[in-house]
């Protein structure tokens, strides 16, 4: 009782500064454990703004809340496929590069700009109009899809270097009895069982939706989640699931600040990323209901600079986009500080910047195909 006393008293305190706090707000829309809060104070220390930032659990909760008008975000960050969904809608105001200066001295990951080339290319099939994304939206983080899987199932990491999706979808190309699970997006779930069946992530017919549909059963995910796959792993209650690489980064890194090395981790708990998985981007952008649009590309402006970047990778675990944010890293490779010489090391590993990447982002699928993917998983869920 003390503790919720003493809890009620904290969020009260919180309330009444919050409303004696005059400094003008930025609000910012964002993916939940998304951003450093050191780079947070930073912003508002500089600029003397108060930043709000609010959190979505998917891109469709993106599209909706800004659709619904609400609440006023100057600032949201979702993925390439719904910036190509919101963009067609008109929902995306078009950036002021003149108020973007760090832009000049940057330069993007090639991904990042393998990705905007492939949401030009796919939004000029199903538009038949061709779209400049660099217009609308600066990259935040990427990276790539892979299966993080527990490393102390005996034969599983050898399982997955042999067989790659098959070890995902086929139980008899894994050791018996492992448990999978899939990350609860629709969209996620085929695409990756598209990579298994060797199609294209952006195709669809009633004959794939039909194997896909097969593939998924036969996996017999007993799990689908988001952020609590990576945790279910780690702790052994799970063998193996679909996630952004960057998760498995996440986990990583709190047990770096435990005080475990790379290969330690590596040992209980890794992640194996096909040469042939998709690929994300998400990005900053500005939504036409948007209150502050100078103040949102203020923020856009110092999350340009490499050293913000790099300083948001830290906590977050995805992959910078900008090179100059990733050589920030890569001087850790030599530092006396464990901690950050693993951190390096890390994005050493599974962001090499030397990788060639054929990347195959997402795309926005037709609305009448999204619905027979989503019935589908309800299906075989059922």
């Amino acid at each position: 009782m003390k503790k919720i006393l003493a809890f009620a008293l904290m969020l009260t305190a919180a309330v009444v500064l919050a409303a004696c706090d005059s400094r003008p707000v930025l609000r910012i829309l964002n993916w939940g454990e998304y951003i450093n809060d050191a780079v947070v104070d930073r912003f508002e220390e500089e600029f003397g703004y108060r930043v709000i930032v609010d959190v979505a659990d998917s891109n469709e909760a993106f599209y909706s809340k800004i659709k619904s008008g609400t609440t006023a975000y100057d600032i949201v960050i979702p993925s390439d496929y719904m910036i190509e969904k919101m963009q067609e809608e008109n929902m995306l105001i078009e950036l002021d590069y003149s108020l973007l200066p760090n832009r000049d001295n940057v330069t993007y990951m090639s991904g990042v700009d393998q990705i905007f080339d492939s949401m030009t290319a796919t939004t000029l099939t199903r538009t038949s109009e061709t779209v400049d994304f660099t217009k609308y939206a600066v990259p935040y983080f990427w990276g790539t899809f892979g299966i993080i899987y527990n490393n102390r199932i005996a034969g599983l990491e050898t399982a997955l270097e042999t067989h790659g999706w098959g070890a995902y979808f086929d139980p008899s190309k894994a050791p018996a009895g492992v448990r999978r699970g899939m990350y609860d997006v629709p969209q996620f779930a085929y695409a990756a069982a598209m990579l298994y069946l060797d199609q294209n992530v952006n195709a669809f017919s009633q004959s794939l939706l039909d194997q896909a549909e097969d593939a998924i059963d036969q996996a017999n995910f007993v799990e689908w989640g988001d952020d609590s796959l990576k945790r279910n792993v780690e702790a052994g209650n799970l063998d193996m699931a679909l996630v952004y690489t960057g998760d498995y980064l996440d986990r990583l890194y709190i047990q770096l600040d435990e005080g475990k090395t790379l290969s330690e981790v590596q040992a209980e708990f890794n992640i194996y990323v096909p040469e042939d998985t998709f690929v994300f981007a998400d990005m900053m952008v500005i939504p036409n209901t948007s209150k502050n649009v100078d103040r949102a590309h203020e923020f856009i402006n110092f999350m340009l600079d490499p050293e913000n970047v790099a300083l948001n990778a830290e906590v977050v675990g995805y992959a910078a986009a900008l090179v100059e944010a990733y050589d920030l890293i890569m001087e850790n490779l030599t530092s006396d500080d464990e901690w950050y010489k693993n951190w390096a090391l890390a994005n050493q590993t599974y962001y090499n910047k030397n990788a060639v990447l054929s990347v195959a982002p997402l795309t926005a699928l037709n609305p009448s195909d999204i619905d027979k993917i989503n019935t589908m998983i309800d299906n075989v869920r059922s």
